[in-house]
């Protein structure tokens, strides 16, 4: 199978360039921009998602009967404050790739987020409705549209804060954690966020089940637990021996709280989004490991 990855010089997409290319019935073909290529033996090409002509260029290359799109403006208050840029990148970037992977007979699988929802009850369902309340979160949906309406294979997998140990010049939630304790500093989590937090391996399982399966529709792939910003830290911290006094509830409106290292309007605000994913996993045939055993892993 000739696999297209969109993105595979970012964090989930170094793993699943990893993954994928370790498996000899698959031709792998990454893209990379800001980041540069670090996965060996996979052709790589440059090129930006507001590049029309370039994506072009990369998919007469690949000639991919699977694309799996993975780059995204991802971090919420940037795309609040560059709205302009961000709706470039994420809509209209996506909405590119979707026409040309139609063009080209290829399944599109796209990796969406929690944010197309409105944070308001939280632990969200696969057929629940969208409703973003950020810049970013709108310009997912608008792409998950976009997706839906511009190719006839298609495939939407939304997930959580993912985490595990970066790659190269990488950084997420877990790895900041555990140097941000082990130096002695304090550490304000709130007690209102809450997310479903999944270890980037187990989150490649579900990607890569449905690269290669006969899957469609829209799909949530994220952990098992559904836990406060304060919870995901207290946990991160018993297992990694770490003193967990320096973990603290952060008071509701402190603007000391963080969730999942990216600025955003709704910090040390209840804001309640994570997924339920007990129908993907299920119809993946995947066990749904919870947050204890994605930390321990």
């Amino acid at each position: 199978m000739r696999i297209l990855i969109i993105g595979a010089s970012g964090f989930i997409g170094q793993y699943m360039s990893r993954r994928l290319k370790d498996t000899a019935a698959h031709a792998v073909y990454g893209t990379c921009w800001s980041w540069p290529p670090t996965v060996d033996a996979i052709p790589w090409i440059r090129v930006e998602l507001t590049d029309r002509t370039g994506l072009e260029k990369v998919f007469a290359a690949a000639r991919p009967e699977v694309v799996l799109h993975l780059a995204a403006m991802a971090d919420v208050g940037m795309a609040e404050r560059e709205r302009e840029r961000a709706t470039a990148v994420n809509v209209a970037g996506t909405s590119t790739i979707a026409r040309l992977s139609e063009q080209h007979g290829a399944k599109l699988v796209f990796v969406s987020t929690e944010y197309v929802f409105d944070g308001k009850r939280g632990y969200y369902r696969e057929d629940e409705e969208p409703s973003p309340t950020t810049h970013y979160g709108q310009t997912k949906r608008e792409a998950e549209q976009a997706v839906m309406d511009l190719a006839s294979r298609w495939i939407i997998l939304r997930t959580s804060i993912v985490y595990g140990w970066p790659p190269l010049g990488k950084q997420n939630f877990v790895p900041w954690l555990i140097q941000h304790l082990r130096s002695g500093q304090p550490y304000h989590g709130s007690a209102g966020v809450y997310r479903s937090p999944v270890y980037v391996e187990d989150l490649a399982d579900g990607i890569a089940r449905l690269v290669e399966g006969d899957f469609q529709g829209i799909h949530h792939v994220a952990g098992r637990d559904w836990v406060s910003m304060y919870d995901f830290a207290v946990e991160v911290a018993r297992e990694f021996s770490l003193d967990r006094e320096l973990v603290m509830r952060a008071p509701p409106a402190d603007p000391a709280a963080t969730d999942d290292r990216q600025s955003t309007p709704e910090q040390g605000r209840r804001d309640l989004l994570g997924l339920d994913c007990a129908k993907t996993m299920t119809s993946l045939g995947l066990a749904h490991p919870g947050l204890s055993e994605g930390i321990a892993k």
